[in-house]
């Protein structure tokens, strides 16, 4: 269900090397859009996050986003960033867009270039051109195309009834591994793409998103591993006709868009690379709730708990290892902990628990671990995944 004056498709281009594979996506709006995007903090970023983040510094709307999979184009110098550009120029070219007016985004394998050199990259944008549509196959292509090691398409839509009619959003999101997103306002991988027809001015809709990322993109992790690819970009058409957003009415517009954030953030965990559980860890009666969030993503990225759910092995004392070295200060005498709804330790000491009846918990396809503090009421929540011996497959022969 797209929104208004969108449209969307993917196409195979032969820029992914796996026979077959869609690799290439475009995202367009019939009408210049308001836009904010995040990306990655990561010191090495790839050409196209520099190219996003020079376009979005200067202001002004956008039309359309291309993305593709199979190459990163990251740590590729002059000649990636000029690809990069090059992406964005001859979509804008084909659509008789404004120079300045497109966003891209690669994933894919880091230090390899862009084949699109000569008239084949040409040729395979006025392809896409021809196959954009608003259907539910459109949508599913354009997902397709940005995918990598994922395993099932990761989209979401919500509409919205306001003052003056209707409101849509839809929004896709690629990620299975190298997850564990640190993006910041203008300034592998996880991509993620949000189109709305509503009627928000950029500044607006760059605050919503920061505020949204933070309770959802900021709390999932696979791996740990921050990539130099993650991109977030929202457009925003104004082509429901509902006009500018009542208080109210921007409220309901913010619930809707911290929902589709969060189912898709949750999509990246459920489907992170080799995965066999989906794990929620929630860190309960903080006197801060900073410090919650970062107890929660150390027990996140911690192998050792992860590898420990994925043996259905309800090992507390990685739990509480884990939240210990956060960097947060807490009486751990006073913690309890909760692994699969089963009650494992409390006030500082192991409790006699069920072996057997952790181990029948911890089989189940998702996992929740609660960590109590006791000490405030602040409180977070993190998703992750368990790691298996295919994460090691997957990633031990990425390249080849």
């Amino acid at each position: 269900m797209l929104p208004k004056g969108f449209k969307v498709g993917g196409i195979r281009s032969g820029l992914s090397k796996n026979e077959g594979k869609k690799d290439l996506a475009l995202f367009i709006s019939e009408s210049p859009a308001h836009a904010a995007g995040m990306f990655t903090k990561n010191i090495v970023k790839a050409a196209p996050v520099l190219t996003d983040i020079e376009r979005l510094e200067k202001g002004g709307k956008f039309s359309g986003i291309i993305a593709n999979s199979g190459c990163a184009n990251a740590c590729t110098g002059d000649k990636g960033k000029k690809d990069a550009e090059n992406m964005c120029s001859i979509v804008e070219k084909s659509f008789d867009f404004e120079s300045g007016s497109v966003l891209c985004a690669s994933t894919g394998v880091i230090g390899q270039y862009l084949s699109i050199s000569g008239d084949d990259f040409e040729k395979n944008v006025d392809m896409l051109k021809n196959n954009i549509g608003v259907s539910s196959e459109n949508e599913d292509e354009a997902v397709l195309a940005i995918m990598t090691t994922d395993t099932f398409i990761k989209k979401t839509s919500r509409k919205i009834e306001v003052k003056n009619g209707e409101i849509k959003i839809w929004g896709c999101v690629k990620g299975a591994g190298m997850i564990h997103p640190d993006m910041q306002g203008l300034h592998a991988t996880m991509l993620s793409f949000i189109l709305t027809d509503a009627e928000i001015e950029s500044k607006t809709l760059q605050k919503i998103l920061e505020n949204s990322a933070d309770k959802s993109f900021h709390c999932v992790s696979v791996d740990g591993d921050t990539s130099t690819n993650d991109t977030l970009i929202v457009l925003a058409n104004g082509h429901s006709g509902t006009g500018k957003l009542s208080e109210a009415d921007l409220e309901k517009f913010i619930e809707a868009f911290d929902d589709i954030t969060l189912e898709l953030a949750k999509s990246v965990a459920k489907d992170g690379e080799g995965a066999t559980k989906f794990i929620e860890i929630e860190v309960k009666n903080a006197e801060i709730e900073n410090d919650a969030k970062l107890i929660a993503s150390t027990i996140a990225t911690s192998p050792l708990l992860k590898t420990a759910i994925f043996g259905a092995d309800a090992n507390w004392g990685r739990v509480i290892a884990a939240a210990g070295r956060a960097g947060v200060k807490f009486d751990f005498n006073k913690v309890d902990i909760y692994i699969g709804g089963i009650h494992t330790f409390k006030n500082g000491i192991a409790l006699n628990f069920s072996e057997e009846e952790a181990k029948k918990s911890l089989l189940k396809k998702e996992v929740k671990i609660v960590v109590d503090l006791k000490a405030g009421e602040k409180s977070s929540k993190y998703y992750t995944c368990d790691f298996s011996y295919d994460y090691v497959k997957i990633n031990g022969d990425y390249r080849s």
